[in-house]
């Protein structure tokens, strides 16, 4: 029989994982999870990537594909300055 355990949602939509659970599955101070929808249910399994290497690779593609199509420094502030002066 595997262990329970159980976690209050704060108002924020925020939960405690308790010690004996973190420390079992090494997650530590500032470390990020996963989350998966399973049924009625949440799988939470420890995040391997950090996200700033994720962003590092998501970046690293979307130059290349700037790149590809053409898309400059000037054209991106361009547009840029066309959003900010046209939200609404």
């Amino acid at each position: 029989m595997s262990m329970q355990y159980v976690a209050k949602v704060t108002g924020k939509g925020q939960i405690t994982i308790p010690k004996e659970l973190r420390e079992a599955i090494g997650l530590h101070d500032g470390e990020y999870v996963l989350l998966y929808p399973q049924g009625q249910g949440v799988r939470i399994e420890k995040a391997l990537i950090a996200p700033l290497e994720r962003f590092d690779d998501l970046a690293a593609r979307t130059e290349e594909r700037f790149k590809q199509q053409g898309v400059t420094a000037e054209t991106v502030e361009e547009a840029v300055r066309w959003a900010r002066e046209n939200r609404g």
